[in-house]
């Protein structure tokens, strides 16, 4: 350890950002010196950049049972080509919330959304609280006493900040006609303004359709039904303008018995939507900007059998990774003809959302009333029982 702590900082460094995050976290425990260093803000910028070029994916995925969740944790690593999935956890997140639900992942922070009570005993939804399961920080979000129906959590890569949005319905008098509005509201992480006023728009949230946005390429964006129509609403993050974008072309053309849904969400860096056939097959679009122009345009890029349900994630070799509606994770490979099981859960997933474990931290990103978690533990799937397939 002696001739370690000779060597300069930035080649300490650099061997630490290629440790995996939990042998960093017992390297603080060795020594002073080394506790200082993997608290120094720069490892934690270094290790998620390395970590985004490693060309390995990870993800949360949890199961809701009987009003209880249970969140795993899982890697998946291209270059280990018959289980590319090699490793799972449980992780126990300790919410200071009864009724909470995932609002997005960035950057290793977690930000959940909360059914919250007020002082007169009214519920209102909307962005509650963000931890680091790793750092074990969070922070509780000032309340507001609106229902906020959308909401949003992403991160602004030129001047890495990140920021949480919300838009809640209200009304104002025009002439004799009350009208119903969407107000937009930011909350800067280490920010000391709160919730901010940035702007409205007129399309009205339906009650009770609560959707947390989608985040790509430094913009939020929400699907809105009106009846047979349908609008991508994009809000971006380092201006906080807002704009709106033209939906697929299956809802273009779409008539009552040829669709059930269209989910928005997320592949590799692109904005995509997931079509839904009554039939349950489905047709996977991606929003990608032309090669001549500034213009977006939906292109085509998967249609899938209804073996398969939900796509999450793209990996670097061009495999599409997805879970089904019940205990089986798939890994799809566009040059096959059919899904691969890669893990089964044992359980139903609710949900699988890109994660990354990292040591980015609420405090030195100007957070002052950040709490630790009281129980935050990763539990190996051995200890459980459980194996991968």
């Amino acid at each position: 350890m002696g001739n370690f702590n000779m060597l300069p900082y930035e080649i300490m460094f650099d061997i630490f950002i290629r440790l995996p995050i939990e042998s960093v976290l017992e390297c603080k425990l060795v020594s002073k010196p080394w506790r200082d260093l993997v608290r120094h803000p720069s490892l934690a910028q270094m290790h998620l950049n390395h970590l985004n070029d490693s060309g390995k994916l990870s993800c949360i995925f949890y199961s809701h049972v009987q009003g209880l969740k249970t969140f795993y944790y899982s890697e998946y690593d291209d270059n280990r080509h018959e289980a590319p999935f090699n490793r799972r956890t449980r992780m126990n997140l300790s919410s200071p919330f009864d009724d909470y639900y995932f609002n997005g992942s960035c950057n290793g922070l977690i930000c959940f959304d909360a059914s919250l009570r007020d002082e007169i005993g009214q519920w209102h939804f909307g962005p509650a609280h963000i931890c680091n399961p790793i750092t074990r920080e969070y922070v509780i979000l000032p309340r507001f006493k609106e229902s906020s129906w959308w909401t949003g959590f992403g991160h602004i890569p030129s001047s890495n900040g990140y920021k949480v949005v919300r838009i809640y319905n209200s009304k104002k008098r025009n002439l004799n006609e009350e009208i119903g509005i969407g107000v937009f509201q930011v909350y800067t992480l280490g920010s000391v303004s709160g919730w901010r006023n940035v702007g409205t728009t007129n399309i009205r949230m339906k009650r009770f359709s609560h959707s947390a946005a989608m985040f790509a390429n430094g913009a939020l964006f929400w699907k809105h039904n009106n009846g047979t129509t349908c609008t991508i609403l994009a809000f971006h993050l380092a201006d906080e303008k807002l704009s709106q974008l033209p939906p697929p072309p299956p809802y273009l053309t779409q008539t009552d018995d040829s669709y059930i849904s269209i989910k928005l969400g997320v592949l590799g860096d692109f904005l995509s939507a997931t079509h839904y056939y009554d039939s349950g097959d489905c047709d996977i679009w991606l929003l990608k900007k032309n090669e001549d122009n500034d213009d977006f345009n939906w292109i085509k890029v998967f249609s899938l059998d209804n073996e398969i349900s939900r796509p999450f994630e793209f990996t670097k070799s061009g495999r599409l990774l997805c879970y089904g509606k019940s205990k089986i994770y798939y890994s799809y490979d566009p040059k096959a003809s059919s899904a691969k099981i890669d893990i089964s859960s044992g359980k139903s997933i609710c949900e699988a959302i890109p994660h990354k474990n990292t040591l980015i931290s609420l405090k030195v990103l100007g957070e002052m009333d950040t709490k630790t978690m009281e129980f935050c533990e990763m539990i190996s799937s051995s200890e459980e029982g459980e194996n991968s397939d």
